[in-house]
């Protein structure tokens, strides 16, 4: 197998400065995040909250949940109040992590019983609670230097709660193990099979089912993944030259 540690796994331009991160640096990162939620007393099967929209620390956060044990529920941090609420609630929550400190402000009141907040953005998170206050540099120097701990899990446990629209009502939870997520990424590659290095430009929302697997697919191919929005896609098509979109 090709070795892939010093090929580019992800790349956000919409962030000053630029983030770019290495298959290396990805898979470090998601162990510390790991061990740094160990670190905060998180146990296999424990429910967590991830409320954000598309960039590197969604997929070291998704992965660090996993890898400690975890499961999360996972929605855009763009999402009405009402449904964010619905979800931190419905899903038994013990911990949140948002995008930032405007995305935990639209759900403030409903976070008091919640262990501790994590922020993926670099910001001092603040908020009137008796729950721990993280910045995501703060969860990474919990885990620094640590190994997370192995946890016993199979492709049959649970992995994530994805939940639908809402469009006929409350949002229901569809519980999805490791294996239905494994079986998305089998799937694709027994129709198509990329070279590492190749470049992928992504758009739709990381949380969306579709957008999440093909996600998980093309990172285990070994390509490099650029994220772009509707305001700059016209752009970054040119610049980027993607092989696939």
């Amino acid at each position: 197998a090709q070795k892939i540690g010093s090929v580019l796994a992800l790349i956000d331009r919409q962030t000053e400065p630029a983030v770019e991160v290495t298959y290396a640096e990805l898979a470090q990162q998601i162990q510390q995040f790991a061990a740094g939620l160990q670190a905060l007393g998180v146990q296999l099967g424990d429910k967590i909250a991830l409320f954000s929209d598309n960039q590197p620390r969604w997929l070291v956060a998704d992965q660090g949940i996993m890898t400690a044990g975890a499961v999360d529920a996972v929605r855009g941090s763009q999402a009405a109040v009402k449904e964010l609420s619905y979800i931190l609630e419905h899903s038994d929550a013990i911990a949140l992590i948002a995008q930032d400190q405007a995305t935990l402000d639209k759900i403030a009141d409903q976070v008091g019983h919640l262990k501790f907040i994590i922020l993926l953005s670099d910001e001092v998170p603040q908020a009137n609670t008796g729950a721990q206050l993280l910045s995501f540099p703060k969860v990474m120097a919990l885990g620094e230097g640590k190994a997370p701990q192995p946890v016993p899990r199979d492709r049959n446990s649970l992995a994530t709660l994805m939940y639908t629209s809402g469009t006929s009502g409350n949002p229901k939870g569809v519980m999805l193990s490791h294996a239905n997520l494994l079986s998305q990424v089998a799937g694709a590659c027994s129709v198509n099979s990329f070279v590492p290095g190749q470049k992928v430009l992504s758009i739709l929302p990381i949380w969306h089912c579709y957008e999440r697997t093909f996600e998980y697919f093309v990172l285990s191919q070994g390509c490099s993944q650029m994220y772009t929005n509707i305001r700059n896609v016209k752009k970054d098509l040119q610049a980027f030259q993607p092989n696939y979109m």
